[in-house]
């Protein structure tokens, strides 16, 4: 993308807070893991707790690794700040899915797995750790290692907004598209009077 992606404008909220919007359905206890000190001040100034990667340069494992050791429940609701359509009535489902097993992941619409939209348990730490110790870099990799349960998108596909849960603001155009979606979003509810 170029810049920082959590601060994205869009839909008159940064990218960021969506996420946390849609969190906040689920849990009161949110912590956004980041480095890039613009973001930090964004969080510190809308009291977000915030905390940093205990591994520098690893990427997503490190932030899964940084959730899990700060987690203070048996599971953490792991998201990604890219992800502005997702919502509560999503999240709730999730969390009330996971029950057993290491972790707890989505998969989109076309089979894909979203490790970086799902609940881990605290017991994977170990995993974690040793995965980024061995120089392991990729979450999907991580995940041949863990017991996880995989939730079929056909399981949240009746949910509103579901076919955009995962999309996510990797390039301009993602972000275009976003924009576009947002304004037909507001667009929809000015039409039906809400």
């Amino acid at each position: 993308m170029g810049r920082n992606k959590a601060l994205l404008p869009l839909g008159g909220k940064r990218c960021l807070e969506w996420v946390i919007a849609a969190a906040r359905v689920v849990t009161p206890e949110i912590t956004v893991i980041t480095s890039d000190p613009r973001v930090r001040a964004f969080c510190q100034k809308a009291e977000i707790a915030v905390a940093s990667d205990l591994y520098e340069g690893v990427g997503p494992l490190a932030g899964l690794h940084a959730a899990l050791v700060r987690c203070r429940r048996e599971a953490a609701l792991v998201l990604a700040c890219d992800l502005p359509f997702l919502t509560g009535a999503f999240l709730g489902l999730l969390a009330e899915t996971f029950q057993e097993g290491e972790a707890l992941i989505p998969l989109d619409a076309q089979g894909r797995p979203q490790p970086l939209c799902a609940v881990y348990s605290v017991t994977c730490l170990p995993k974690v750790t040793e995965a980024i110790e061995r120089g392991e870099r990729r979450m999907i990799r991580l995940l041949e290692r863990l017991n996880v349960r995989f939730l079929t998108f056909s399981e949240v596909a009746h949910l509103p907004g579901a076919e955009d849960f995962f999309r996510d603001l990797d390039t301009p155009d993602d972000y275009a598209h976003a924009r576009q979606r947002f304004r037909e979003r507001r667009n929809t509810r000015s039409q039906q009077g809400g």
